[in-house]
């Protein structure tokens, strides 16, 4: 009888390890995959690495895209779960500040939110800090020049003939601002001359608007077109740039006594005239992120 006991409970015990065993075994290993958020550059070169998708290690995994808004923007590692960039001209601020994708994996319990949001970095073109974007400096992208998008005035003159020769004045990119004060400190600050109806312009909220130099117009001269389709998609005007003399703006810098530049937007190239001409004004201002 007690052999039969000891012999029972040892079946139990047999019988106890094995379920314990089986179960152990039969467990279900649940991988989850984490979702991706990055903050990168527009622009970026194609095959630049994004990210890549995580999960909590537990198997070896196979990933797709399973959506992405813009279709084509991204691309994924199969084996590795590596995001990449498939289409560069997609990342493009102005057109898609976000771009989001959903990330799945064989054998994986969820799927993966990814997002992609793109910083705006200044390029020629762009409505940005109170009008469009027509020069960056080349050694800092945090820098650079707008124009208005709108004339300031079609008719306004120079200046009188009696009055006192501006001086100082330079043709330089960059020198705009400077000539304006000077030639407001020997004009005045009313509106009855060029210099003074583009420092009064107050677009975009700025008060630093000048007149440029024929520098800075040729900059504009070298990207009016898209400076005019962003213009006139903001409220604003093309150039003047008919064959006529209603295609000039005044610029800032000064040939000598009595002698002034109008820059033809026709052309691109300059002419000489008396300052009590009435011509355009298209007023600039510097820019500093």
């Amino acid at each position: 009888m007690k052999n039969a006991i000891k012999f029972a409970n040892l079946l139990l015990l047999i019988l106890l390890l094995t379920t314990f065993s089986c179960s152990k075994d039969d467990e279900v290993k649940v991988t989850i995959l984490q979702d991706l958020e990055v903050t990168i550059d527009e622009n970026p070169a194609d095959g630049q690495v994004i990210g890549t998708v995580q999960d909590d290690g537990s198997g070896t995994l196979t990933f797709s895209i399973t959506s992405q808004t813009p279709a084509g923007a991204l691309s994924i590692g199969s084996g590795t779960g590596e995001l990449t960039v498939a289409d560069a001209s997609l990342f493009d601020f102005e057109t898609n500040p976000v771009i989001t994708a959903t990330v799945s994996a064989e054998g994986a319990e969820n799927t993966a939110t990814v997002t992609v949001n793109l910083t705006n970095i200044n390029e020629i073109g762009d409505f940005n800090h109170g009008g469009v974007v027509f020069w960056i400096d080349p050694t800092d992208n945090s820098k650079g020049l707008v124009c208005a998008v709108e004339d300031q005035s079609t008719s306004v003159i120079w200046g009188s003939l009696d009055a006192a020769e501006v001086t100082g004045t330079s043709a330089s990119l960059g020198s705009g601002s400077a000539n304006t004060d000077l030639i407001i400190a020997s004009k005045g600050t009313g509106t009855n001359h060029a210099a003074g109806v583009a420092r009064a312009y107050a677009g975009g909220g700025f008060n630093d608007w000048f007149l440029p130099s024929h520098d800075e117009f040729l900059e504009m001269y070298s990207n009016k077109d898209i400076l005019n389709t962003t213009a006139t998609a903001n409220s604003g005007e093309v150039f003047q740039e008919g064959a006529t003399l209603g295609a000039m703006y005044w610029v800032s810098n000064v040939i000598g006594v009595n002698g002034n530049f109008l820059f033809n937007f026709y052309s691109g190239s300059v002419n000489g005239v008396y300052p009590i001409n009435a011509r355009n004004v298209r007023a600039a201002r510097a820019f500093t992120d």
